[in-house]
This record gives C-alpha cells, sequence and structure tokens, in this order.
C-alpha cells in the first residue's frame, strides 16, 4: 500500500464488519443509526495524533483510548498493558446489550503500536500482548499491530518477526521508517482479509499503476537490515549501541543533573531525552559543542506542554534520540564527549 494511513484505516474498516451485518446494517453503524463502530488504541496512537481524525472521518468509527497517564512514574508515561485493556472492556462491556459481546456491540478491533514511538520506543511486555490477544478472542474482538516500526521491536523483544506476527489479526509495517525506503507500507492478514483489502485498495485510490518503486527499495532494505545481506548496522547492533552510550553518559557525565532518559535505559533503537531547561537554551548548548567539537547532539527537540506529566517534574523540553545508519558510524567515545560537554553548558545557562 502507498501509507500506513491508508493501510491502518483499510484494517480498521474490514474488522468493524461483523458476521451478522448485512451491508445495510453496516452503513447505518456508520451514520449512527443502529450503534457506533469503534476501536480501541493508547492515547498515543498515530492514529489518535497526526492523521486528523481519518478513522473518524473516512471509515465512520469512533476511537476508545486506552489511557495509560494516571499510571505515569514521575516522568515515565507505561506502555498499553493487559490491565489496561481489561480495564476499557469491562467498561465497554456495561454499554452492551444484554447477552450480547463487545464485538456485538460496535467494538471492532484493538490496535496496539509496537514499540510506542510516542513514549521513547517504549515495548509492552511480551506476556501482555499474548494476554491480551487471549482477551481479545475471548470478546470476538480483532487485533491489530502498527508495526510501523516493528523491526525496532524484533530487536528490543528478541523475537523474529513470525513470531510478534502470531498473536495477532491484522498487522501494518512501514518500508521508509526504520528500513530507510522511499515510501510505501504493507498490510498483513488471512487469505480472506487480503482479499478484502485489495478491494478497498482500489476504493482508497491506492491501487497505483505500479508500485514498484516502493517494493524494490524496500526489498532491498529488508535484506540490508533486516537479513544482514549488506554493510548497515541491524536493528539489534543498533540497539546495543544506544544502550551502551546511554549507560555511559548517565554515569560518566553530568547528563543526569539536567536531563533524563525516557525510559530509562532504551528498549529499542530510540529513546526520549528530557530536559530541565527551556528549548531555546537547549538549541544554544548543542549548537556550541558542535562549533567546539563537531558533533551535533540533536536536529530537532520540542517543547513539553504545562498540562504534560513530564512538566509537573521540572521538565522544558525533550527530543527523540534514534539510533540509525548515519550516527551509528559515530564512535562511542565521541558520543559520550559530546553529551558530556552538552550537559555541562547547559547546567551553567
Amino acid at each position: 500500500m502507498p501509507s500506513g494511513t491508508m493501510a491502518q484505516n483499510i484494517a480498521l474498516l474490514i474488522h468493524s464488519k461483523k458476521e451478522h451485518m448485512n451491508i445495510d446494517e453496516i452503513r447505518n453503524s456508520r451514520a449512527g443509526k443502529n450503534y457506533e463502530s469503534r476501536f480501541a488504541c493508547h492515547h498515543t496512537s498515530h492514529l489518535l495524533l497526526w492523521e486528523e481524525e481519518s478513522y473518524s472521518k473516512l471509515v465512520g468509527m469512533r476511537a476508545v483510548p486506552v489511557d495509560t497517564r494516571s499510571k505515569s512514574e514521575k516522568l515515565h508515561v507505561p506502555p498499553m498493558r493487559f490491565d489496561d485493556v481489561e480495564s476499557v472492556f469491562l467498561q465497554e462491556g456495561k454499554k452492551c446489550v444484554e447477552g450480547g459481546s463487545l464485538s456485538k456491540n460496535g467494538l471492532s478491533s484493538l490496535l496496539i503500536e509496537l514499540p510506542h514511538r510516542e513514549l521513547g520506543g517504549k515495548l509492552t511486555p511480551w506476556e501482555d500482548i499474548v494476554l491480551i490477544g487471549d482477551l481479545c478472542k475471548k470478546h470476538g474482538v480483532k487485533y491489530h499491530c502498527d508495526g510501523a516500526r516493528i523491526f525496532e521491536a524484533s530487536a528490543g523483544y528478541g523475537k523474529s518477526l513470525s513470531e510478534l506476527a502470531d498473536p495477532f489479526d491484522s498487522f501494518y509495517i512501514s518500508f521508509y521508517k526504520g528500513l530507510g525506503s522511499i515510501s510505501g507500507a504493507m498490510l498483513m492478514g488471512n487469505k480472506e482479509f487480503c482479499d478484502e483489502a485489495r478491494v478497498w485498495l482500489t476504493r482508497f485510490g491506492g491501487n497505483l499503476y505500479t508500485k514498484l518503486p516502493y517494493a524494490v527499495p524496500g526489498w532491498a532494505r529488508y535484506r540490508e537490515k533486516v537479513l544482514g545481506h549488506g554493510t548497515s548496522m541491524t536493528f539489534l547492533e543498533k540497539l546495543h549501541k544506544l544502550k551502551r552510550i546511554a549507560e555511559r553518559i548517565e554515569s560518566e557525565t553530568t547528563f543526569p543533573q539536567i536531563a533524563s532518559f525516557d525510559p530509562p535505559l532504551p528498549e529499542t533503537n530510540m529513546v526520549h531525552v528530557c530536559l530541565k531547561k527551556s528549548l531555546s537554551l537547549c538549541e544554544t548548548a548543542r549548537d556550541e559543542v558542535f562549533e567546539s567539537f563537531g558533533l551535533k547532539v540533536f536536529s530537532r527537540i520540542k517543547e513539553i506542554p504545562s498540562d504534560d506529566v513530564r512538566y509537573s517534574t521540572g521538565y522544558r523540553s525533550y527530543l527523540e534520540w534514534t539510533m540509525g545508519d548515519a550516527n551509528g558510524s559515530v564512535d562511542d567515545e565521541s558520543f559520550v564527549k559530546a553529551w558530556g560537554e552538552f550537559s555541562s553548558s547547559l547546567l551553567d545557562k
């Protein structure tokens, strides 16, 4: 498929069709005449934050957030866990017509992102992934994986891609994020699901004359970065490098006085860096280090809004640090020295 937004909306659409409903009932449900078709997802899901409510405007569905902020510890918001999903399912069950399942009352699917990008690459523990899958089956709810960065998650879990896919009814992967291809995505499921997805691909305008320009570099990057048929670092090597450097920055520099990693130890080859100084001061310190040392410790940084849990604990800005192909070639010592100079510079501001 040309994009992940298209792929995931098609997955939600297919899963929203219940065996007991005919096409008129499905249309009526989207118009609000019967019941509202819904899907559950984490409150930081890409669908909620970055896709302009496409699930509502295009597919006619409502999102049921699985919000984990109440379980936050200081700046650390946890990923979706089994008990979070169970709690939402219990609440949704109270709305059901007596004797009806969740799926027959409109909750058609649960979407989980692996890893949680907006939480610094955190992973839902694997035992929870399996338990959530069992819970979905019990209630007739389809289980979908937003696997835009599934190759990073595979390294973090220490599991093969097929093992990661096994609990899910459908699965999406991106060609351009971790793989670094030009664009494109893939949507997977059983034969019946894929047959219907191809029809909806045409209806969505995604059945391009050719997708060869997406497929060829996507396959090439997969062979290089996942199968190791090339000179690029694998996702596991990137994870190990980021962990190693993060541990040294914590123990060998003044970093802990001015910043924190979220999660405290990277779970994939990405992590958030939360800073106790303003965005402008961080950019100034970054530029000073670049001028004196020749290494830019980050490119983009964001302000932390005042209603964010991190703000209440003294943090004012944050950045996403991903170990990729380019910065993966920088030696550990240079990273540690640059981050040491950066944190020391911030302490003086």
